[in-house]
């Protein structure tokens, strides 16, 4: 299961920025329901579902329909580090577009980005899960915190670039014309930055192979680090599967278990859309398939493996979850 996050330096970057225009964390607080530094893992990572919350809210506050652009846009260079010094070194401008692609993830972990060069022209798309679309507010700030970070390439080599956006129209027009410095067609297929593809071919800012090739390394291993909360889930279920022959642990004991305090693993599991209680059900779903193959197993070995006191509870769940009986479910099983 991928979590989606954004950097932490993107939510401290936009906290200074509802700071200026006179929201406060306190704030934002009473009306979130939440704090949102207290959300930051200790991998630097802030959920994407918490920041697109945290836009949303802010931009109804304020009554601002671009907030979104207007905070990408007041953005410092530090949420894209590491890609913005890859860009620097790169040997030319298509290089730095191909390291922005591969590590864009660093900046924010949802989607992947597509260069695509046709008719002299070169789009940059960012290709996101129909299911899991964020909202305009997001795409808006991730698109002008680019184009900002970029601003100078941008102005030097290329003559003429278009931003196309999936969303409708919203907002005063001509906004985000202004912020992007460039036109902005709405109701497209797909989020994306088009410019000339002589672009590509413009020599770097400061090109250094070897500076490259480290910071390459960097990347990949910082890249590596961004499954950090997916191995908590991972090592939550490991747990509840090692335990579940005899009992069914408690939420603090694996808490215990991992090293963290009940609330922090709780925050956790919270961030990552799920909860305890579905850990342990879903770590009973997986190896419930493996027991009900094992023919000498009876259906009360069965509900005494996974942890159930009696067997009432246990064809409770398991109707709940496959809607008929475990009886019925074992004889299609074995038949198939």
């Amino acid at each position: 299961m991928r979590i989606p996050t954004v950097c932490g330096e993107y939510l401290h970057n936009l906290l200074d920025f509802l700071a200026g225009r006179g929201l406060r964390e306190r704030q934002l607080q009473a009306v979130l329901g939440w704090r949102p530094t207290e959300h930051v893992t200790d991998s630097g990572r802030f959920p994407l579902r918490l920041f697109e919350h945290l836009l949303e809210a802010s931009a109804r506050l304020l009554g601002d329909a671009h907030l979104g652009a207007r905070a990408g846009a007041s953005c410092s260079r530090a949420p894209w580090a590491i890609v913005d010094y890859l860009r620097m070194s790169a040997s030319n401008n298509r290089e730095a577009l191909v390291a922005a692609i591969n590590y864009s993830r660093l900046v924010i972990d949802h989607g992947d980005m597509e260069l695509r060069e046709q008719d002299e022209l070169a789009r940059l798309t960012w290709v996101l899960p129909s299911r899991a679309l964020p909202s305009p507010q997001v795409v808006e700030f991730f698109f002008a915190s680019w184009y900002w970070t970029n601003r100078d390439m941008l102005r030097r080599h290329c003559r003429q670039r278009r931003v196309f956006f999936a969303h409708g129209a919203r907002g005063e027009p001509g906004t985000l014309e202004r912020l992007l410095e460039a036109p902005v067609a709405f109701n497209q297929p797909h989020n994306a930055v088009e410019v000339d593809s002589e672009l590509l071919d413009c020599p770097g800012s400061f090109p250094d192979p070897r500076i490259q090739a480290s910071l390459q390394a960097t990347a990949q291993a910082e890249l590596a680090a961004l499954n950090f909360e997916d191995r908590v889930i991972r090592d939550v279920k490991d747990f509840i599967a090692q335990c579940l022959n005899e009992t069914v642990p408690s939420l603090e004991v694996v808490a215990e278990e991992l090293g963290m305090s009940d609330r922090t693993l709780q925050r956790r599991l919270g961030d990552a859309d799920t909860s305890f209680k579905s850990l342990v059900e879903d770590v009973r779903r997986e190896r419930l398939q493996m027991l009900l193959l094992d023919r000498d197993k009876s259906l009360v070995d069965v509900a005494a493996e996974l942890g159930y006191c009696n067997q009432s509870a246990f064809h409770r769940a398991f109707r709940r979850w496959y809607g008929q009986s475990p009886g019925r479910y074992r004889q299609l099983l074995l038949a198939g």
